[in-house]
């Protein structure tokens, strides 16, 4: 298991610029990080880069929507999807279902990270950083602690529910 607390302080050096501006991050963040996790794409361009929701949404590569969102799903439009059931809870996930991490102790209300399960292991984007391969607790300990599984959806249902809904994706939920 990698030091969680560490993996805050590499992704926090140099303002976090060493994390998310591609030729920074080759150069001065790669090395750094712990074997156990696998770089499956470097931090995009700027003008294309995204977060953690927009990926497991599959929305990603979808230039309208990384257009219209600036690259940034909040947690607020994911919160309610969930409230209305368009996103369901499982006690029971699979490949493709959703790992959605919480820090109840300091932000109760946020969802603070997402990932896709991929047999034993998870593929999250974190924040405006790299693509991630990792087993469920290699995260930032800013993640937090706690997780729930959230059934997974196709890209097409998650663009549809998008355009319906785009008015939860504000910053302050």
């Amino acid at each position: 298991m990698v030091n969680r607390k560490e993996l805050d302080e590499i992704i926090l050096k140099n303002d976090a610029n060493d994390w998310w501006q591609p030729e920074l991050f080759e150069k001065n963040t790669k090395h750094l990080l712990p074997s156990e996790l696998e770089i499956l794409e470097n931090p995009p361009s700027e003008n294309q880069n995204y977060n953690c929701f927009l990926y497991v949404l599959g929305l990603h590569r979808d230039g309208e929507v990384l257009n219209e969102s600036s690259g940034f799903i909040y947690d607020s439009l994911i919160k309610h999807l969930l409230d209305i059931d368009e996103l369901r809870k499982t006690d029971f996930p699979v490949n493709g279902d959703y790992i959605v991490y919480q820090d109840l102790k300091n932000y109760p209300d946020s969802l603070t990270h997402i990932g896709v399960l991929d047999r034993d292991k998870v593929i999250s984007k974190w924040a405006w950083g790299p693509l991630i391969k990792h087993n469920v607790w290699d995260v930032p300990a800013e993640y937090g602690d706690d997780i729930f599984y959230v059934k997974g959806i196709t890209s097409e249902k998650a663009k549809e529910l998008y355009s319906k809904y785009k008015e939860f994706n504000r910053k302050d939920s």
